[in-house]
């Protein structure tokens, strides 16, 4: 009655715990990330020989102790290089983990971000192809979904500060005092930069509801939420003061192409069947690339009310059937949508989706109709067929109003939860640099440092699977 029974420990609990641990108590991760994790495997060869040709023979500190101090900042928050050497220089613990003999100088880490930033990229893509690998043993429908999204990083410069709007808005008014207010602002918005002063990489753009100068990149998670790719997306502002939101659609599907040739390039193909993303991409030129170029079957994005017209049908070849902007057609007569049938296939022959009468019912595995106006002289009632190729859109692979479709969709706040963490990492909301390249390896070694959690979580899983109740206990203390 009272034996220690062994309990399974579940991962993703453990892996929400490691997370927490990370972002509350990282100093407490330290011992884990020791004993559980070879930095060194995930290495590639190229790295140490572009390492070891740039700092030569004699060199004070090895690749590895490189990397595990920019994993404490990225643990530890720090902001700014300064305050990571000066911890170092500050704690005998910190500088053991990262095997330091001499600390290097803040140049030195400077430089490192930004000569081997494409060798840091090979180290990122090293550890998201072990982590997916591990995520498909898990979990493989949650790992064979894939999350779009685009974020941006806002640097700490003149043009984003509210007084130089305020300013700009004070001039234009001064000097078109017959303006009204709407116009006032729509002049001024209009004859902003393109992009920043301080670097042509910055350029302006709309986010988070108002326009802005920052550094955009396009993300790819899975179902997990780990990041697989990080692509920039540092491209000529093309923002409409009139519809900031539908540029920053447009801009969202020029990163989109390049993030998805980024994955077929360093993952399987075959490994992904779901694309996920907001309303933002929803254009038929997007629905035709992700099925017919990248073959997933399934793409679950939402209907963007400024690319419909709510109240418009289109016509078929039946006077009485329109279809709806859902791809859903619609009985005039009764004005009731059709009800979904299923999918019929047969040999040598498209796929056809098969529709209903609404008032066609089954009774004692018999189908009649009761509909008042009947337009078919079958007593099961009107069946209509659509055609999933004629229009992508409307069938993206899955019924958009399927109870699996709306369950998909709300698993795209994972890829919500990723950029916080991601961003929580840097340190910082204000981002100090200007230079592109070291912001892109920073945000490359934050989500170094996310996939590290995740495979860490996993190595502690594959350590303790079978462990009494009394040692389960202890060992959640020892990480919450």
């Amino acid at each position: 009655m009272f034996k220690n029974h062994n309990k399974q420990l579940s991962f993703l609990e453990l892996y929400e715990d490691v997370k927490n641990l990370a972002l509350n108590n990282p100093h407490n991760l330290l011992g884990f990330f020791n004993k559980y994790i070879n930095i060194k495997s995930f290495i590639p060869q190229s790295f140490f020989k572009a390492y070891y040709k740039y700092f030569g023979k004699h060199r004070c500190f090895s690749l590895q102790s490189m990397l595990c101090a920019f994993f404490i900042q990225k643990i530890f928050k720090f902001s700014t290089l300064t305050q990571l050497r000066a911890v170092l220089l500050n704690s005998y613990q910190l500088k053991s983990f990262c095997n330091f003999d001499t600390i290097p100088s803040i140049s030195t880490f400077s430089r490192f971000r930004k000569i081997f930033c494409s060798e840091i990229e090979n180290v990122f893509y090293n550890l998201a192809k072990y982590a997916q690998n591990i995520a498909l043993e898990i979990n493989p429908d949650l790992a064979s979904c894939i999350i779009f999204d685009t974020t941006a990083l806002v640097p700490m410069l003149k043009e984003n500060n509210p007084k130089f709007i305020q300013s700009m808005l004070r001039k234009t008014k001064s000097q078109n005092p017959n303006l009204t207010s709407s116009a006032v602002y729509y002049l001024t918005y209009s004859n902003l930069p393109k992009s920043a002063s301080a670097s042509p990489y910055i350029t302006r753009m709309f986010a988070n509801g108002h326009f802005c100068y920052g550094y955009k990149f396009a993300i790819i998670t899975n179902g997990f939420g780990l990041p697989l790719v990080i692509t920039p997306a540092f491209c000529p502002s093309s923002d409409d003061p009139q519809d900031p939101a539908f540029s920053k659609a447009i801009s969202d599907s020029k990163a989109l192409i390049p993030a998805l040739i980024n994955l077929n390039h360093n993952f399987q193909s075959n490994q992904f069947s779901t694309f996920i993303a907001d309303s933002a991409l929803d254009s038929y030129m997007v629905y035709s690339s992700l099925i017919k170029d990248f073959n997933f079957s399934k793409v679950i994005i939402p209907i963007n009310p400024r690319n419909s017209n709510q109240t418009s049908y289109t016509p078929t070849s039946d006077p009485n059937i329109t279809i709806s902007q859902n791809g859903i057609p619609f009985c005039n007569k009764l004005n009731k949508p059709f009800i979904y049938e299923g999918l019929c296939n047969g040999k040598n022959r498209s796929p056809r989706i098969k529709w209903r009468c609404p008032c066609s019912q089954i009774k004692d595995n018999k189908r009649f109709c009761t509909c008042p106006h009947p337009c078919t002289t079958s007593k099961s009632g009107r069946m209509f067929y659509t055609y999933p190729d004629a229009n992508l859109r409307y069938y993206p692979g899955i019924d958009r109003n399927s109870d699996q479709f709306y369950q998909l969709y709300k698993s795209r706040v994972t890829i919500e939860q990723t950029i916080f963490n991601l961003k929580s990492f840097l340190g910082h909301d204000t981002i100090f640099s200007y230079d592109h390249i070291s912001l892109f390896s920073d945000f490359l070694l934050s989500a170094i440092c996310m996939l590290l959690l995740f495979i860490l979580s996993y190595a502690i899983l594959k350590h303790h699977q079978n462990i009494s109740y009394k040692k389960l206990q202890k060992l959640k203390k020892l990480i919450a």
